[in-house]
């Protein structure tokens, strides 16, 4: 079983239905969710394209999927993210529908330092429960990395945290050229029209339970101490 920590937007509102859709899943309920019409694109190519985004879930990385440490419980993580959350204060980040090394996703517009702090607490505060993937699994994940993505993998067990991170919710897997490219982002504009803001106001836990099963939003540990729970 691993956990994950994310920017997950609270089952219910509007960024939350739209993500769900355009995945073609909802994470807090399990349930498969019409997909738009993709018109120039077939259903199958956009389905294609969402089937991996699918699978973890409508998110932005906080901290990568991990196991816990033998003897933590889920319930100890729990208390140990709710302590992290309070730290923090709401704040909303306007997104645009930007590509990022060859996929789209939606990204912040302007400056993403609230954001870049948040990850980074839940990276190092989180660390002590969370176990490092095993000698085999970092040396898969290090191939066609640099030295500095290598050295934060090995510390952190992953690449991408600190000056690495980039903030970004998932809108497809590699795009062929850009004609595809333009085609999913126009789409993607009409689709999320009046839901492009993120209002970050808590920590969404995720769950994996099983080797390669969809990822479940779990719980929603909000700034303010509340606790949630979903997909029971």
């Amino acid at each position: 079983m691993r956990y994950a920590l994310y920017y997950a937007p609270r089952p219910g509102s509007l960024l939350a239905e739209r993500g769900a859709a355009w995945l073609g899943r909802d994470a807090a309920s399990g349930r498969s969710v019409a997909q738009p019409v993709a018109g120039a694109m077939s259903a199958e190519r956009f389905g294609q394209l969402t089937t991996t985004a699918a699978r973890y879930g409508w998110h932005a990385t906080l901290k990568a999927p991990f196991a816990l440490v033998d003897g933590v419980s889920e319930a100890e993580l729990i208390a140990a993210i709710r302590l992290l959350a309070q730290r923090f204060s709401p704040f909303t980040v306007p997104l645009g529908i930007e590509p990022l090394a060859g996929f789209l996703a939606l990204r912040p517009l302007g400056e993403a330092a609230r954001l870049a702090e948040l990850a980074a607490a839940c990276v190092t505060m989180l660390a002590p429960l969370a176990a490092l993937p095993d000698g085999q699994a970092l040396a898969r994940r290090a191939e066609g990395l640099g030295p500095r993505e290598r050295e934060l993998l090995a510390r952190w067990g992953y690449p991408y945290v600190f000056e690495h991170y980039r903030f970004h919710l998932t809108l497809s897997s590699h795009l062929d050229g850009g004609s595809e490219a333009e085609r999913l982002a126009a789409l993607a504009r009409e689709h999320f029209a009046g839901a492009l803001d993120a209002c970050v106001d808590g920590i969404a836990l995720f769950v994996e339970p099983a080797p390669g099963a969809p990822f479940r939003y779990l719980a929603h540990i909000s700034f303010n101490a509340e606790v949630p729970h979903y997909g029971d």
